[in-house]
């Protein structure tokens, strides 16, 4: 097992790094993971390259967008020391409670009308209880699966097998259920529940046929080691999402003084999990402005999808400038869950890699 110490291993040899990667002949010991988040070079682009180059071998000019929606505002018993609706933090946010499932067939008609394929039902909770509560996220899926043309995710904290299998059977593709950082660095963030009752959640999800979006938030204080850590584990998990998030640091939050991380830092991390996941959507989601002027650069540094709407409590860039920047880029919307043709087919990376003539968001 890896362990934490003050050396950084050395990067690996950046020239054929991509070739290697795509590959898949040799994927990245945790020691060549560690050196890339804690890379900080003079000339950061080889590694940005690189990560560009494997995005688009295995995604082309094909992004994936998704939104999100909060069913259940405030008032969470868990103390996640980055979360505007803990109880155990005075915020701004007020225990609003459900919302109707109207609310939510309209956030779903609204995310689909803006280009988003997918609408993840979110819940301030530990996790969503059999009976009363289950009973109001089934509602919730209806009304989403009404709107047509748009599918049903769900984040709901801790699960348990069998209402997991309760929900894939009402309509539910995909659960969300972040591991938020390394395994080293989880105790300092939360302590009211245990890193692997999440991982048992995950794998939960996965046995009853979802698709897993797994992934964290970087700028917690955490080291370049536990950000590696989270990376490998989600390797050996081997999860379908990947969301990157930045910290934004909330007024009233445990985590309310962190500095927010430095643009290159950002990307370079990004760069990290494409290097470490080849074959994942890794997909940006909170904090992004702390790039900038530097957002479209993302996809430079691997990323292959985005979040766009607002978040659960705080505002994401205008979706309108979002859809322009993937216009200007050419890169078009794949639907969720679609394997881009390098991934579904071993001989078809020529077709994933060339855009298509008239690329367009749609």
């Amino acid at each position: 097992m890896p362990t934490l110490s003050d050396s950084v291993p050395s990067l690996p040899p950046l020239r054929g790094l991509a070739a290697r990667v795509i590959a898949g002949d040799a994927p990245l010991s945790f020691d060549e993971v560690h050196a890339l988040f804690a890379a900080r070079p003079a000339d950061p682009w080889p590694i940005l390259l690189a990560a560009d180059e494997v995005r688009r071998h295995f995604f082309g000019n094909e992004v994936h967008v998704c939104s999100i929606v909060n069913a259940k505002v405030g008032g969470c018993p868990e103390d996640c020391g980055f979360c505007s609706q803990s109880a155990h933090f005075k915020t701004a946010v007020k225990a609003d409670g459900w919302v109707a499932p109207e609310v939510v067939a309209r956030a779903a008609a609204e995310a689909r009308g803006r280009g988003a394929l997918a609408l993840g039902i979110v819940t301030a909770t530990k996790g969503v209880a059999r009976g009363k509560e289950l009973d109001r996220v089934l509602a919730d899926v209806a009304a989403l699966r009404a709107q047509g043309g748009i599918e049903a995710h769900a984040s709901l904290g801790l699960m348990s097998r069998t209402d997991l299998q309760t929900l894939f059977d009402a309509g539910v593709t995909e659960f969300n259920h972040n591991l938020e950082t390394g395994r080293g660095w989880f105790p300092s963030v939360v302590t009211t529940h245990t890193y692997d009752e999440r991982i048992e959640t995950i794998r939960a999800a996965r046995a009853v046929g979802m698709r897993t979006c797994v992934g964290g938030i970087l700028g917690m204080g955490e080291a370049p080691f536990h950000r590696a850590e989270l990376a490998t584990t989600l390797r050996e998990l081997d999860v379908d999402e990947v969301p990157v998030n930045f910290l934004v640091s909330i007024d009233g939050t445990a985590l309310q003084k962190a500095s927010p991380m430095a643009p290159m830092e950002m990307l370079l991390a990004l760069a990290a999990f494409r290097l470490t996941l080849p074959r994942k959507n890794v997909f940006v989601c909170a904090g992004r402005h702390h790039l900038g002027d530097l957002q479209s650069l993302v996809f430079t540094a691997g990323a292959s999808g985005l979040m766009i709407g607002d978040f659960l409590t705080t505002a994401n860039r205008n979706v309108n400038d979002d859809l322009k920047m993937l216009a200007d880029l050419g890169l078009r919307i794949r639907p969720c869950g679609a394997r881009p043709a390098a991934l579904a087919a071993p001989g078809a990376a020529a077709a994933a890699t060339a855009a298509p003539d008239g690329a367009r968001v749609a």
